[in-house]
């Protein structure tokens, strides 16, 4: 049967390209860095940034993102069944077999754009890809499965965006280590609050998810530690960028902690992300365009496809 041309749109927003803009921030924090002591680039500064390679950065960390969400999919057909979510491939929109083909040729197509930067970012690429496509899906590792494992492995998730910025363009040292601490903690800050909604779904099929683990309370509590530590850890290496993200985010971060709201956590999160973004189009004003882009288009894919309301700042 011959397929619409909606249908055919499934295997792009498979890929969670909502997803790609706090991945693509982080990493953009990371190629940003040097100049973290300024909210804004002046027109020379913007005129000096190579667009080009900013473009190649973000398709080949947008392939790497998508080809390890497909495998997140793949493996958790029977939570997402249960927690009713990441339908397209559990609900059989797409069949497991052409999902594993797009991800063999998301992976060669991130590795292939890593090889135009440097050895480091396809190295940098490559442990990104098994991180989190294989060792945080898959057994014997499974890294997901457990709370502490999980920990660990979203925030070197974060920690590898923000290499791969900082690699298209300086040498990695422990400087990057030290300065990418805010973003790390604010990352694993909001990881935590993305395990409360699937907690009762991911109870019911096993998985042992720190929300699963330690309930609503102490996940929204050590979320709250970790927006703490981001603050502290900005304010000492004089990082305005996400300072200012931060001050942002503190009254949701106040909101959620006082009502231990797992819909507040949700709403934390969203607006989290869209005050990352915005800080990224204050030195990068095309950026915005990106997310408008990115934004409607995936709301009127759903709205066409499914009558789905996605994405919104709904709690």
């Amino acid at each position: 049967m011959k397929q619409t041309f909606l249908e055919k749109l499934d295997y792009f927003f498979v890929l969670r390209p909502m997803l790609f803009f706090p991945g693509w921030t982080t990493l953009l924090a990371g190629y940003l860095i040097l100049d973290k002591e300024s909210l804004f680039f002046n027109l020379s500064q913007i005129k000096d940034i190579s667009f080009w390679n900013i473009t190649l950065l973000l398709l080949l960390s947008a392939a790497a993102m998508g080809a390890s969400f497909l495998l997140n999919q793949l493996k958790d057909i029977e939570s997402d069944l249960e927690n009713k979510k990441l339908f397209i491939i559990s609900e059989g929109y797409i069949s497991k077999r052409m999902a594993i083909v797009e991800t063999g040729i998301l992976v060669v197509l991130a590795l292939g754009l890593s090889v135009l930067f440097s050895w480091t970012v396809v190295w940098l690429t490559a442990g990104f890809i098994v991180l989190t496509g294989y060792l945080y899906n898959f057994k014997p590792f499974a890294l997901k499965d457990a709370p502490f494992s999980s920990l660990i492995a979203n925030s070197l998730m974060g920690w590898f965006a923000f290499a791969l910025g900082w690699a298209a363009v300086n040498n990695l040292s422990w400087y990057i280590v030290l300065n990418a601490l805010p973003y790390l903690f604010l990352n694993t800050a909001l990881y935590f609050f993305t395990t409360l909604p699937d907690a009762e779904g991911d109870r019911k099929s096993g998985k042992n998810t720190i929300a699963v683990r330690y309930g609503t309370q102490l996940t929204i509590r050590l979320a709250f530690l970790l927006f703490v530590f981001s603050i502290l850890a900005a304010f000492l290496l004089k990082d305005h960028m996400i300072l200012l993200i931060l001050i942002l985010s503190a009254p949701f971060f106040i909101s959620t902690i006082w009502n231990y709201s797992v819909g507040a956590a949700v709403r934390t999160t969203k607006f989290v992300i869209l005050f990352f973004a915005a800080a990224i189009c204050f030195k990068i004003p095309v950026f915005l365009i990106l997310m408008l882009a990115g934004f409607f288009g995936t709301r009127w894919y759903f709205k066409k496809r499914f009558n789905y309301d996605y994405p919104n700042f709904k709690k």
